[in-house]
């Protein structure tokens, strides 16, 4: 693969440094990747830096990751090629990072009625960007009140459990619209082809703007990529991929196997112009 275009760094939930994240991707031999933080550009900024610096034979693609919602669903948007000089984008942001605060505050009280005891100052502590779900997860483990961050999930802070309390999501017309905005494209991260209103969704994502669709991911096999691959040519939409890294998901890492290929990567370039 020529370029993986969906990688976060400890800057939002990854647990890698960006310099880490730069170290896999040479020894992987991509030459393009973006950092793709959740409403964050930090992470993508000081890899950037650290690449110039170094000169590096790999570009960082400016990029970021968007939670939305349509019609009660959650869609994921990337968007790829982002100014993050634009006014519009930069505002939208820091207004997210100061939800996600509210929310993790909110989560945390809680979790203190059902005499969880821990404390915001803790979870901020441990949050270099994007603060969430996952740094109370790792003060739950530091408290002993879970071994692992799958297991502060299921059983305390899992959507399910959190009910309405989540992190702050967009309209899904707004993440679009936004990203288009910051002269970038936009990208449905790992879609749920499962969904029996998928394809309709899909239609009417491109009519609001959509520009492409996440057809490489190893949270899916060859068979739905095929699939995925049909829909995407028959909507006329460009193709992206990538490994969505984190860096504790079992069997998801930053490889040759994950990504897009060269030709794929100039048909991105083409929907810039």
């Amino acid at each position: 693969m020529f370029a993986d275009l969906h990688i976060h760094t400890d800057y939002s939930d990854g647990i890698h440094t960006p310099e880490s994240i730069i170290k896999k991707s040479l020894e992987a031999n991509f030459t393009k990747i973006a950092i793709t933080d959740h409403d964050i550009f930090l992470g993508n900024i000081e890899a950037s830096k650290i690449v110039k610096e170094r000169d590096y034979n790999l570009e960082i693609i400016p990029g970021v990751e968007f939670s939305s919602f349509m019609k009660g669903k959650e869609i994921h948007i990337i968007g790829l090629f982002i100014d993050f000089n634009n006014l519009h984008i930069s505002r939208l942001v820091d207004e997210l990072q100061s939800k996600r605060k509210d929310t993790v505050k909110t989560i945390i009280n809680h979790l203190n009625k059902q005499k969880i005891k821990i404390s915001y100052d803790e979870v901020l502590s441990l949050a270099k960007g994007s603060i969430g779900r996952p740094h109370i997860a790792h003060v739950l483990i530091n408290h002993g009140y879970a071994s692992s961050v799958n297991e502060a999930f299921d059983r305390f802070i899992s959507s399910e459990i959190l009910g309405k309390i989540r992190e702050p999501r967009l309209g899904i017309k707004e993440a679009i619209e936004v990203i288009k905005s910051a002269g970038g494209i936009s990208i449905y991260a790992h879609p749920n082809i499962n969904n029996k209103t998928f394809f309709n969704d899909l239609h009417e994502l491109k009519t609001m703007g959509l520009n492409g669709i996440e057809v490489s991911s190893p949270r899916y096999g060859l068979s739905r990529q095929k699939e995925l691959l049909e829909i995407s040519k028959k909507l006329k939409l460009i193709n992206s991929g990538g490994s969505d890294f984190h860096g504790f998901h079992k069997g998801i890492e930053i490889d040759s196997n994950n990504g897009i290929n060269q030709k794929e990567y100039e048909k991105l370039l083409r929907a810039l112009k």
